[in-house]
Order: C-alpha cells, then structure tokens, then sequence
C-alpha cells in the first residue's frame, strides 16, 4: 500500500546514478558470478538447462531486491545471500511471469478474434506499460494490483516525465544490446551485458520511483528528509539535556554553573535569537525568575545588534506583560527599544513604561537626556 510521508522533496539530477548503480558492490558480483554460471550452462547442452533456469530465477529475485534497495533510498547495491534466493522468500520473478503469460494469452485471443492490426496494438500499448507494472509488483507485491491498467496509470501520472526515460533507458539497452551481440564478443561479455542493462534496468526505475516518492506517496526508509528528520530529533533530545542538566544545576543552588551550561549552549549554536528565545520558552516556569529576565534581556540585546528592531520591541512587549518590572539590559537598549515603541512601533504605553524609571535605574548615563525628553514628549 502506498503510504503518504513527508511532503516537497524535489526531484534531484541523480538519474544517471540510478543507471550505473549495477556497476559497484553486490549487484557487480552478480553480473560476473552469474554471467559465468550462465556461459556454462549454455555450454553443458540439455544438463546445464536446470543450472540455468536456478541462476535465472535467482537474479530476478536480486533484481527485485536491488529494486527495494533503490526505491527505498539506500544508495549502495545489496550483496546477494541465502536468504535473497529462497525460493519461498521472493515470489515476484514468478508473478511477472503469470502476468507475462496472461498478458500472451489476451493478445493471442485479440488476434484469433479482431486481427493482426489489432494484435499489435495492443502489444504495444502492454509494452509501454509493463515498466509501470514491474514497478507496481515491486512496490506492492500484489499479483492482482500488478496487473491492474489503473495501477499502472497511477503509477505513470505519478512518475511523470521521469516514466518516458525510463522507456528510453530500456529502448537505448535494447539497441545497444542488439549491437553487441553483432560483433560476436566473448559470451561472458555478452551475456554479463544483458545481464547489466537488466539490473540497470530495475535500479533506473527505482531509482526514478524514489525520486518521484512525493508525487506517489512511497515511503522511504532512506531519505534526505528523514536523514534531517532524525538528525533534527538527535539535536533536540542533546538541547533537552542541556535544559534538563541546568535546570538541576539551579536546583541545587549552583547558578554560576548553571548559567554556564546555558550560555555555553547559546555559544556553540551562534547566539541566534531563535535559540534565546527556545531558551526563554524552557526556563519561564522555573522557579528562580533570573533566568529568564537574563536571557531576555540577553535576546533584546542580540536582536538589537542584528537591526531586528520590531523583533526586539515584541520580545520587550510580550516580557512587559508578564513582569512589569522588566527592563533592557542597557540604556542603550532601553532607549532604542522606547523609542521604536513611541516612534515607529505603534506601542507609546510600552516607551512609557521603559522610560518611566529610565534616570533611576541608569543614574549618569549619557543617555538620560535623550530619555527625559523622550518621556516629556509622550506626556
């Protein structure tokens, strides 16, 4: 079944990477180990027909598992094991085949009722869409859903553009394989290349399967979503700690230390705003009220030096509601923050408020005039 994930991944140029992937790790192994094995038999005459037909049968069952692997988001080729060619384990070669055979049996039955035009037809309307019901076999494993035209449109809709390279992928194999096989090459060649455009084959429409995964709901077990999706929940249980960490620092009354963690923490991330006010979130509710009245005045400050102006009168604003009393760090601050809120800011009650104990509380600074007249102005 198709299940819905993470949404707007766009598709990224890594088509031919698709294409090549037979060509390294596991699935090379099989194209030399069984290329041999092929050779031999054909040598063997009538004995080497069971060889042959074990050999086939268990590269289309790699085939299949190569197709997983790419449309799942691994990267590299599986290495092929017992388990893969367990004849119970992997059933979709044979499925194909019973869908190859009903598919032969329709189009005979077209020709012996409506003709040979007719025939034709129809065979080329299932070749343009057997990749499509190879991919729905390979994404669901269902024998009925793979021979369903209306799984097949979804999955064409679905792939888009990427369905037509797909079918160009096995038309450009199948020339070149014709080619090849005129200059009358080694057999192993020969047979090593078929079996090569083959698995490229599969991980090509896998691969344009795993690019395509927003558009047809295909759930990755590899991905750059999820890859920063776990990343991103890795990072928030270490930032957890370190809330959790200061949090019994302060506790235990060891605030030196405990401002310490946190600064640290702010250190190492860049002191962004964004991580101030993360900060901010997590200690409101603690009991010592230090720590928040610090980091805000802290935020305002950071947002202050980055020219984020309205940011900071917000912070000022929303802090003011809570506790009055808060205040900027600086006159400097103070100042700049009262006079976006009288001036610029829309907010005179919030200029009033900063201004209101502007001389007491920065006794000396030369920015008390600047203030006295600020607050004359606003009555």
């Amino acid at each position: 079944m198709y299940l819905p994930i993470m949404r707007g991944s766009p598709v990224h140029p890594k088509l031919l990477h698709h294409l090549i992937r037979p060509a390294r790790g596991g699935a090379a192994a099989v194209v030399v180990v069984f290329a041999f094995l092929l050779f031999i038999a054909s040598k063997a005459g009538f004995p080497g027909i069971p060889l042959a037909l074990i050999v086939i049968s268990w590269f289309f069952k790699y085939a299949y598992i190569l197709f997983d692997h790419t449309v799942r988001g691994f990267d590299d080729p599986p290495t092929l094991d017992i388990q893969m060619v367990n004849p119970l384990a992997e059933q979709r070669p044979l499925g194909q085949v019973v869908i190859l055979g009903l598919i032969g049996f329709g189009v005979y039955q077209v020709f012996g009722y409506f003709g040979f035009g007719a025939a034709l037809g129809l065979t080329l309307v299932v070749l343009f869409f057997l990749p499509a019901s190879v991919g729905v076999l390979g994404l669901e494993g269902n024998i009925l859903k793979a021979a369903y035209p209306v799984a097949w449109l979804h999955l064409v809709r679905g792939l888009g553009w990427l369905y037509g390279a797909v079918l160009l992928v096995i038309v450009g194999y199948g020339l070149t394989l014709a080619l090849l096989w005129k200059v009358d090459l080694w057999p192993p060649i020969e047979i090593g290349s078929s079996l090569f455009a083959m698995l490229s084959v599969f991980s090509f429409l896998g691969g344009a399967l795993y690019e395509r995964r927003d558009e047809l709901g295909i759930e990755t077990w590899a991905s750059p979503e999820r890859t920063a999706a776990r990343r991103d929940r890795e990072d928030q249980r270490q930032h957890d700690k370190v809330v959790l960490d200061a949090y019994g620092l302060m506790r235990a009354g060891s605030h030196l230390k405990c401002w310490q963690v946190l600064t640290d923490w702010l250190q190492s991330r860049g002191r962004s705003p964004e991580d101030y006010g993360w900060l901010c979130e997590r200690t409101e509710t603690w009991d010592d009220p230090r720590y928040i009245t610090r980091l805000t005045e802290e935020r305002v400050a950071r947002l202050l030096t980055l020219k984020r102006t309205g940011e900071a009168l917000d912070v000022v604003a929303k802090r003011l509601s809570s506790d009055p009393a808060f205040r900027p760090k600086s006159a400097a601050d103070t100042l700049a923050v009262a006079q976006l809120a009288a001036r610029g800011g829309g907010a005179p009650r919030v200029a009033k408020v900063l201004l209101s104990d502007f001389a007491a509380r920065f006794t000396g600074d030369p920015h008390v005039p600047a203030a006295q007249a600020l607050a004359q102005h606003l009555g």
